[in-house]
């Protein structure tokens, strides 16, 4: 849970109303507004009671201020602790990470890991399925995979992205738009080969799935997005800026309404190392460039 989002809950509990909320914390009402609705969202109750007079908690809202203040406050100083820490970061740090991320993303995170920790040098790994190593490795794993049961690691989710059907402008000039899901038979599909979902099968926003027989399946991002741009074919992938490298041709969302999920980017390590200075030092750093890349 974001603990972002918790905080913003907070200033509007204190503050009774989000009108005082926004002028004590110089902020919008409107960002207030959608970062409680995103807050809502992920607790999938609500929270507050809003009418005229202002806002007063819900039952469920209750539980999550009292127990969102601690989580508040060890973010707070886990971050300060961090940050303390970086100056005496030193040593190696193992790292792991999914086959194929976006080069552009890895050179961006990895330049701005070595001007922050001059001191630290890192070994990187990159694993089809990093989730499903067992030798445990690692110091920080990056994954698209839930934390397997039986691994005590911490772990926390650092991006999210909708997942969408793409294709090449080239490819659809040349085969045509399909319409909807019954046409997919006639055109080539890549597949993307995860941990969990099947290989023959595309995620439907309504729910279920529609049947495919990709022509490649690959665990490699990097490649499989290369060829969805050199025109191979439909491929399910992120849908955000930080997917695509500098200068590569924009693919074209295909089907948006009707197939689709949701890609989440884990950051985890094992809970021995979660007091590991150094590691904690990177984990705020790695959490400030996935920011600043979205936003950019």
């Amino acid at each position: 849970m974001d603990t972002g989002k918790i905080a913003v809950l907070l200033k509007i509990v204190e503050a009774g109303s989000f009108h005082r909320a926004a002028r004590d914390a110089g902020m919008t009402r409107a960002f207030l507004r959608r970062a409680l609705d995103a807050l809502e969202a992920e607790v999938g109750v609500p929270l507050l009671h809003r009418d005229a007079a202002g806002v007063r908690l819900t039952s469920a809202g209750a539980l999550v201020v009292a127990r969102g203040r601690v989580l508040v406050r060890d973010a707070e100083s886990l971050v300060a602790d961090a940050r303390t820490a970086a100056e005496e970061a030193a040593g190696v740090l193992r790292f792991v990470e999914p086959l194929g991320l976006p080069l552009s993303m890895r050179t961006t995170a990895l330049m701005a890991a070595r001007a922050a920790f001059p001191r630290l040098a890192f070994v990187i790994r990159d694993l089809e399925h990093p989730e499903l190593q067992t030798d445990d490795a690692f110091d920080l794993m990056v994954h698209d995979a839930p934390v397997p049961r039986g691994r005590n690691w911490f772990s926390r989710v650092i991006l999210r992205a909708p997942l969408r059907l793409m294709a090449s402008e080239s490819y659809l000039a040349e085969h045509g738009v399909p319409t909807d899901v019954g046409e997919l038979s006639q055109h080539r599909v890549l597949g993307f080969r995860h941990a969990e979902a099947p290989l023959d099968e595309l995620p439907l926003l309504a729910g279920g799935s529609v049947k495919v027989a990709p022509w490649l399946v690959s665990g490699d991002r990097l490649l499989l997005r290369a060829l969805c741009v050199a025109g191979g074919g439909l491929l399910l992938a992120p849908n955000v800026p930080l997917a695509a490298e500098p200068g590569s041709p924009p693919l074209v969302p295909v089907l948006p309404d009707l197939i689709g999920s949701e890609l989440l980017l884990r950051l985890s390590t094992p809970v021995p190392n979660r007091a590991d200075a150094r590691a904690r030092a990177v984990v705020a750093q790695v959490l400030e460039i996935v920011d600043s890349l979205n936003d950019g």
